[in-house]
């Protein structure tokens, strides 16, 4: 089968992506870098207590242990995300304490990440997505894996921006331009 540089095109267009107006801000993440964790031990919370120096993020949460957020996934499994540098430190670390019980995988360049915030955000998402977004069911802090439209995402609610809303989109690499079309042409209706 003949290469045909659709990931390439995909990374190619999410590098460019930025939307801003009408009270919605929707961009690219290109710099940050992601790891998986998954430990398989009796206890991989006492493990991630251990291997970093601080308690794991609970159930359906994020945390910002300093200049990387950590979310929960599954019990013994997490996503890491921030500067590339950072994000890999965290992984060397964790690999090391782990051994044969864990798998530490640098996942940047499989997935595409995105941010999305503003009086638009939610009602961008909620078109696509079956979760609750309001501040009760997605509190600042709040990770979760869902369905957007036919993909899986992951989703966090990030520190609000101006007093608005603000997410972080993670879709595999090669759902980018999916989710930037049907966001996009969610957000210009949202915009008339």
């Amino acid at each position: 089968m003949a290469d045909t540089g659709a990931i390439t095109l995909a990374l190619a267009a999410a590098n460019d992506l930025l939307v801003e107006g009408a009270g919605v801000r929707f961009a690219a993440e290109t710099q940050l870098g992601i790891t998986k964790l998954q430990i398989l031990v009796a206890n991989p919370d006492a493990w991630f207590e251990q291997a970093l120096g601080i308690k794991p993020p609970s159930a359906l949460t994020e945390i910002e242990p300093g200049p990387v957020a950590i979310a929960w996934l599954a019990p013994g499994e997490w996503l890491v995300t921030g500067d590339a540098a950072d994000v890999e430190r965290v992984r060397t670390r964790c690999a090391e304490a782990a051994g044969n019980l864990g798998l530490m995988v640098d996942v940047t360049h499989a997935r595409a990440t995105f941010e999305l915030s503003g009086a638009v955000a939610r009602s961008a998402l909620a078109a696509h997505c079956p979760l609750d977004l309001g501040d009760e069911a997605m509190p600042v802090g709040a990770a979760k894996r869902s369905m957007f439209s036919d993909t899986g995402f992951f989703i966090s609610r990030r520190p609000d921006r101006d007093g608005q809303p603000r997410f972080r989109l993670i879709f595999d690499q090669t759902m980018a331009g999916y989710a930037e079309r049907l966001l996009g042409a969610t957000i210009a209706g949202a915009a008339l």
